[in-house]
């Protein structure tokens, strides 16, 4: 045998010796780390065969909402992401930084904070509830995947914030359920609650089971003066290759002395919203799904259009759109939730406001004419 083969067939054993090791590596961490949360066996999901939304180990939507998760489809979303241009901001968003004083006692205050994407701290009948928490410079399970939070700034920092009376997830996918946020708040957290199946997540991160309340569609809790009710949306859930629909997924209505509020989750444009309306509205105001949407997945996030009419449906008084301004994962620009919404909106003589991140609204005012912050980055 030439020394040249020899050392050619050392290089080429190395090679795949170090692929089986990177290998094993990569299913170790999918099988075993803890920010992929619960696996979801079949025992656990006994729990929910009662449920009228479970049937045959999944949990299903209103409407037929079919999920093309082709092999094509993957192959076509990555060709896409890799050639778009100019889909983030072209410089860091500035990001208004909140006094912890204004915060600090719930108190007769009626105040929203929203800190891009889909989670907001809202302030109302002596409460401080907190959405959708992600706080981390990614909405993906490892650093390495995903696109980056577009200022890691944050509005006031988790350690500045005051004890947190609810945490409440409306599903739980990356962004909406973020494991290390979750785990950084916790020791401020009071309860949580989320969609049936959630709470397996919270329990095998070390939760106690008596500060989880999980729901199903249409149950109601009362945290005090508060109503909080999880309403259907139109979406899917799972943090695992295989567990799609694994967990439920809602919307939230939060009914209190001072304020009917609604918060869509990540939905897909249906007739659950005039549902909504009719058991619940007039609503003062209405945060929905207007971003990352995609021809690809239209039937799971609703375009800016669809989130106008829903808000229509809703009898929303006021409208803020979210699931925007702080993570590109589709391909639409950054800010075209925003302009269309903006555009929309007026054209149907819709209410609406959209904040800068930071910027503590007062929900007892009318909503102020603001300059289209957006265009500025």
């Amino acid at each position: 045998m030439s020394k040249k083969l020899s050392i050619t067939r050392v290089a080429m054993t190395l090679v795949l010796l170090l692929g089986v090791s990177f290998g094993g590596a990569l299913y170790y961490w999918y099988k075993n780390a803890d920010v992929f949360g619960a696996a979801m066996t079949p025992a656990q999901q006994k729990l929910y065969f009662e449920s009228k939304n479970f049937s045959d180990a999944t949990f299903n939507n209103q409407l037929n909402t079919p999920l093309n998760q082709s092999f094509s489809l993957m192959i076509s979303s990555l060709w896409d992401y890799m050639t778009a241009q100019n889909l983030a901001p072209k410089n860091n968003i500035e990001i208004i930084q909140t006094d912890s004083s204004l915060l600090a006692n719930p108190l007769n205050k009626n105040q929203l904070l929203w800190y891009g994407h889909s989670t907001f701290l809202l302030q109302t009948a002596n409460k401080t509830l907190l959405f959708d928490p992600i706080f981390s410079k990614i909405a993906a399970p490892h650093t390495s995947l995903g696109s980056p939070r577009y200022n890691d700034l944050l509005p006031i920092e988790p350690s500045q914030l005051p004890t947190i009376d609810a945490v409440i997830i409306s599903h739980d996918h990356y962004d909406h359920l973020d494991y290390p946020t979750i785990m950084q708040l916790d020791a401020k957290v009071k309860h949580y609650y989320v969609p049936l199946g959630v709470g397996q997540h919270l329990l095998h991160w070390g939760i106690s089971k008596e500060r989880i309340s999980e729901m199903d569609w249409w149950q109601s809790n009362d945290l005090d003066d508060i109503t909080l009710t999880l309403t259907p949306a139109r979406h899917f859930s799972g943090r695992r290759l295989g567990n799609i629909k694994s967990t439920l997924w809602g919307g939230w209505m939060v009914e209190a002395p001072q304020q009917r509020f609604f918060f869509s989750g990540d939905s897909g444009y249906g007739p659950h919203f005039k549902e909504v309306g009719k058991r619940f509205g007039p609503i003062d105001m209405a945060l929905l799904d207007s971003g990352q949407y995609n021809f690809r997945w239209d039937k799971v996030h609703m375009t800016p259009k669809q989130s106008v009419q829903a808000a229509k449906d809703l009898e929303a008084h006021i409208l803020m759109p979210v699931h925007w301004g702080a993570f590109t994962l589709s391909l639409h620009p950054w800010d075209e939730p925003a302009a269309q919404t903006a555009l929309i909106a007026k054209e149907q003589h819709q209410a609406f406001v959209i904040p800068r991140i930071g910027e503590l609204i007062q929900l007892q005012d009318e909503p102020k004419a603001r300059a289209p912050w957006w265009k500025n980055f």
